[in-house]
């Protein structure tokens, strides 16, 4: 097996648009991936480069910190394993293995733990889709916001948007409990938005309708649509 020892530092931009006259324009303006290492070697036989040391996977402003990369030029994939961070903007997220696709311009990783400016989450699996820009949660995710927790079935996260959407919720806080089909939570703003049978429960009182909006800084609650209010009876006393 021959390796050739590439020069000090390398720069691959891998396309993700097979190279039609469309893919070409698509892959030179916003989805383009640019890997760099500080030292690297190339397999000519197998077409795989050996990126040893620190290396990074750049994407529109995210960057995604490994240990070492391992880079399949044929098959447009690398991956990694060990201590690894993605970062954009004000989030960071933990990780221990990573596995890029570039033909489907996707990143799975396992071991999951992220934090924002006003929330947490943690996952046994992320996908993140370069384009258009959206994160997967799945594998028993939990999304913090304040002292709210969130367990949901899985977890959509736009880029673009900066919105989380959760699907089939289990909600809870100490002293409250509630659920929903979906729940969504913009950053930046105080609302969490339970939509679809939506319920919160505190002390045995139940509040039911079509939208629920709970304060995550005050802990009111607003519902909105058929509203019904179960109020749990003061013993001794009783309700008609």
């Amino acid at each position: 097996m021959r390796k050739i020892n590439i020069w000090p530092v390398l720069v691959l931009i891998i396309f993700l648009f097979l190279l039609s006259r469309e893919g070409i324009t698509a892959a030179q303006s916003s989805s383009d991936v640019t890997l760099k290492t500080s030292s690297a070697e190339f397999d000519e036989k197998t077409g795989i480069i050996y990126a040893k040391g620190q290396s990074t996977i750049q994407w529109q402003g995210v960057t995604m910190i490994c240990p070492y990369l391992e880079v399949d030029t044929v098959k447009q994939e690398a991956k990694s394993e060990g201590e690894i961070q993605v970062v954009w903007e004000d989030k960071t997220i933990f990780s221990q293995s990573l596995f890029f696709y570039g033909k489907e311009k996707k990143v799975v990783m396992t071991d999951i733990q992220g934090k924002g400016k006003d929330f947490s989450f943690q996952t046994k699996k992320m996908d993140f889709f370069l384009s258009p820009g959206k994160i997967l949660l799945t594998g028993n995710p939990l999304l913090m916001i304040n002292s709210f927790q969130i367990r949901p079935q899985q977890v959509d996260y736009s880029l673009n948007e900066k919105k989380w959407l959760a699907s089939s919720v289990v909600i809870a806080k100490e002293g409250w409990s509630g659920q929903s089909k979906s729940a969504t939570y913009q950053e930046g703003s105080n609302f969490i938005v339970l939509e679809g049978n939506a319920t919160v429960e505190k002390d045995g009182n139940q509040l039911r309708g079509e939208k629920i909006l709970i304060d995550v800084e005050t802990g009111k609650v607003r519902v909105e649509g058929n509203v019904e209010i179960n109020i749990m009876a003061i013993e001794g006393e009783e309700t008609n």
